[in-house]
């Protein structure tokens, strides 16, 4: 069963340029390595708004979907501290644009998928 983690973080003060360069970086490595990513299914990234104006709050939210807990505990596991095929993945890791204090970190799992829909795919049948 897959799970996703959500983090989420502010950036320090007088980064936003570099942050969103680095994360722009780090998602183009994710594209160019996916052998260093085996287990994980999806990533999205968002930046978070109030309701119901829209401005922004101020924080980040990532969305790391992986095929299970035991996929992203076996990724955690392999790249360990970094070494290895993992020392070049470090350079453009993008936390050292994060205001370290305001990171959460939580993990989710699926329920009840099969009711699951999407109103694409309501679209489908409204002609029928």
């Amino acid at each position: 069963m897959s799970i996703v983690e959500v983090e989420t973080w502010k950036i320090l003060d007088g980064n936003d340029g570099p942050h969103h360069e680095m994360i722009r970086n780090w998602i183009a490595f994710l594209r160019k390595h996916p052998d260093l990513f085996e287990g994980w299914k999806s990533v999205r990234y968002y930046r978070q708004i109030s309701l119901p104006d829209g401005a922004p709050t101020g924080r980040y939210v990532m969305l790391f979907e992986y095929e299970s807990l035991e996929a992203r505990n076996a990724y955690k596991q392999r790249r360990g501290d970094f070494s290895g095929p993992y020392a070049e993945y470090k350079k453009v890791d993008p936390y050292q644009f994060f205001d370290i204090d305001s990171v959460t970190l939580e993990a989710w799992e699926p329920q009840e998928e099969a009711l699951w829909f999407s109103f694409d795919e309501l679209e489908q049948y409204a002609g029928s």
